[in-house]
């Protein structure tokens, strides 16, 4: 029970998080509670991580000199670009439909129709990242210029970015329509429900009811957590929210972070962080092939499994690369709280210098210097706060940036 004239206690603040909750978010696929979007700005930085360095460094360059990048804008993407992810996946989930040899006929035309239709939102949306005009220089002058300043994006990087971006790490892109979800013998059965119905009912409700089973609408998972197709799209999602709460926050750009900002290129992180986690999918979905194709050869199952080790320490760093990027956002986040605080301790010294100068000048009573020395003390107490906030950025920026953290002994994702 607080006491009269005592504020009550704020919430308790959540435990820091740590290299081994990341893992386990890896491990399950899953990140607890319900997660917005990427920010195009965070989907266009892992999508560079599909490219070359060279080319990655010019995507880094051009976003540092506050250059056009691409923008779900630009593709008329609602929800940022995990609305191409979608389209993407959907595309792929259609086609597999159409190849299944017990699709009705009435049914056939109406998913063949929206395939088409979709694949033309997917090729307008390929057009206006690689050849729109307001993003990548188009005349010769201009493509002159950025390649002397060396943040031109060539037009076959620009292709593998935007094919990046349809890989846009998204929660619950596997949650769509029944038929997405239902495995072959379901399929054939809503299919053939469907072809029976539409036969009696006209090709409108035909369209109508396949439009239900194949909705474009994405669901939420049924405990409210974000599901990912596996650890690496998992990591990768963590990284680029840990990077959106960063730079959305006011603390992060305000005088008081100056030095940490110059000590760590967010953007580039970011990026290292996306190519080195594709580079280790591509390797693992390589060694799987390779076990596979290997059948009974114990030694080069044996060689496989040693390779495979002796991923798992690159695994362990980047898992501990992210923790640090999570550490850097709540430091900031807590920093940001503290501004506020330090800011509405200036507005009241504001006032109560006000009402002390109208008292002196009526003569009623003298100013009351109590009040401004106490104050001035918390004010001073908030700026010590953010000393320690400080130093403990600059702690998590060293972590990212010498890349020396522990290594513990993880599980590659399958």
């Amino acid at each position: 029970m607080t006491e009269p004239g005592f504020p009550h206690p704020g919430p308790r603040l959540p435990d820091p998080l740590t290299p081994s909750d990341i893992g386990r978010w890896c491990e399950k696929s899953v990140i607890p509670g319900v997660q917005p979007e990427l920010s195009d700005d965070a989907a266009v930085v892992i999508a560079s991580g599909h490219l070359s360095d060279a080319a990655r460094g010019i995507v880094i360059r051009r976003m540092s000199a506050g250059l056009p990048v691409p923008t779900s804008s630009s593709i008329n993407g609602a929800g940022g670009f995990g609305g191409l992810r979608r389209l993407q996946r959907s595309i792929g989930a259609i086609e597999a439909q159409l190849a299944n040899p017990m699709l009705p006929s009435m049914v056939a035309p109406v998913i063949r129709s929206r395939r088409n239709t979709m694949t033309r939102r997917l090729d307008d949306a390929r057009k206006n990242v690689i050849t729109g005009k307001g993003i990548f220089a188009t005349s010769i002058r201009g493509i002159r210029r950025e390649r002397r300043e060396g943040v031109h994006l060539e037009l076959v990087d620009r292709e593998r970015l935007f094919v990046g971006l349809t890989y846009t790490p998204t929660p619950n892109v596997n949650s769509g329509g029944y038929v997405r979800r239902a495995g072959s013998a379901a399929i054939d059965r809503v299919a053939g429900a469907v072809g029976a119905a539409a036969t009696r009912a006209g090709l409108d409700k035909g369209n109508r009811w396949v439009n239900e089973i194949l909705g474009d609408l994405e669901t939420p998972s049924p405990n409210g957590d974000a599901k990912f197709v596996d650890g690496y799209e998992t990591i990768l999602f963590a990284a680029g929210s840990f990077y959106d709460r960063i730079i959305r926050c006011p603390a992060w750009h305000s005088d008081h972070f100056d030095m940490q900002r110059t000590a760590v290129d967010l953007n580039a992180e970011l990026a290292d962080i996306a190519a080195d986690v594709i580079a280790l999918r591509t390797i693992r979905v390589d060694l799987d092939n390779s076990r596979r194709a290997a059948g009974f050869d114990a030694d080069l199952s044996d060689h496989i499994s040693s390779r495979e080790g002796s991923l798992r320490p690159v695994w362990t760093e980047l898992i501990d690369r992210v923790a640090a990027l999570a550490s850097v956002a709540e430091v900031v986040e807590s920093a940001a709280v503290e501004l506020r605080v330090i800011a509405e301790f200036a507005h009241t010294a504001t006032i109560d210098d006000r009402i002390d100068r109208l008292v002196a000048r009526s003569g009623e009573r003298e100013i009351s210097a109590d009040n401004t020395k106490r104050l001035t003390e918390q004010v001073r107490a908030g700026e010590d706060q953010l000393r320690i906030y400080r130093d403990v950025l600059q702690g998590n920026i060293a972590r990212l940036s010498t890349g020396d953290a522990t290594m513990r002994s993880r599980r590659l994702p399958e």
